[in-house]
């Protein structure tokens, strides 16, 4: 974009598009001359891995598919996650079989979560400056279907055990002073606050739908629980890092997450009922992929974790541009 260089400025200050493709471009540089720009490239490509207990190692899953976000539906027979690089929406079989594209660009996809009848997948998706809302879409592909009709932000959707209701975050605000918890009728697309939710993100619904987990948002280390029996909040646990993608065990009985960017990041697993969290494994030898939201990681049916290795390359390019 020319600068303007005077009181009546002659040349178009519209910006001009100067790339294209899938490279990432980054960290731009001009040359003394003005008609080479250096920039670094990155191809994004990642891989989801399964840490495997038994060989402490981490194995290729769904054939070691470039994606993230992964969830199962509660037959364990099916699977969703977000390509990775264009973040579009796909289910398969968990052997990786019936694979089927449900979303497609620009509209970019993040967080899915299937409906306990394996009918549907809430998942939150956004384009470029605009909110991330919460869409639903039919398993078998479709259109999908907005939740809310508002202009706020909605991330991470998580279901009722009945299906008929969907929590998610809320922020109406520019920062995260503004965001709770709501919880959406599915069939009325009608939503309340989940009292005393005001600060805090990311809920998870147990699967017998008695708890909903649920992150402060100072610090991202503690862990609180709304028990719907007695419709109240309890500090659960505090933790000495941060929670990272927490996950419900099937049984309702546990809650695992991991820690990221910390100095010795780990996977972590602590019972309802108790206070004190347990070390499943320590996260080493793993170059983790930074989506949009982080480093992602969630948990298989038999309770192992998954995460995403990065395995983007990066190089520096020459470009040549001829300015006005």
């Amino acid at each position: 974009m020319a600068e303007s260089t005077g009181i009546f400025p002659k040349r178009s200050r519209a910006p001009v598009q100067l790339t294209n493709g899938p490279l990432l471009y980054s960290t731009l540089l001009p040359d003394l001359s003005g008609k080479k720009l250096f920039v670094q490239g990155t191809q994004q490509r990642g891989e989801l891995v399964r840490y495997d207990a038994r060989t402490q190692q981490y194995l290729p899953f769904l054939g070691g598919v470039s994606a993230t976000d992964v969830a199962f539906s509660r037959d364990g027979q099916w699977v969703t996650y977000v390509s990775v690089p264009d973040c579009t929406l796909w289910r398969s079989r968990v052997d990786g079989s019936e694979r089927l594209q449900l979303t497609y660009p620009p509209m970019a996809a993040a967080l899915p979560r299937w409906s306990p009848d394996g009918t549907r997948i809430a998942y939150s998706t956004a384009d470029f400056g605009k909110p991330w809302k919460i869409f639903l879409i039919s398993a078998q592909g479709g259109a999908p279907e907005e939740l809310l009709p508002e202009n706020a932000h909605e991330l991470d959707a998580t279901w009722s055990a009945d299906g008929n209701q969907i929590a998610f975050g809320r922020l109406a605000t520019g920062d995260m002073r503004g965001v709770n918890i709501q919880v959406a009728d599915v069939k009325s697309h009608t939503a309340s606050t989940l009292p005393g939710s005001d600060g805090f993100f990311s809920p998870r619904w147990s699967p017998d739908g008695r708890y909903m987990a649920a992150i402060g948002v100072q610090g991202s280390t503690k862990l609180m629980l709304y028990d719907f029996r007695v419709k109240q909040w309890s500090d659960w646990y505090t933790e000495t890092n941060n929670i990272n993608y927490q996950e419900w065990s099937a049984d309702s009985q546990h809650l695992s997450w991991d820690n990221f960017g910390t100095a010795h990041p780990a996977c972590r697993r602590i019972k309802v009922g108790e206070h004190q969290a347990q070390d499943l494994f320590a996260i080493k030898d793993l170059h983790r992929y930074l989506g949009i939201f982080g480093s992602w990681s969630g948990e298989a049916p038999d309770g192992s974790r998954i995460f995403t290795r990065d395995l983007s390359t990066q190089d520096v390019y020459a470009l040549d541009v001829d300015l006005p």
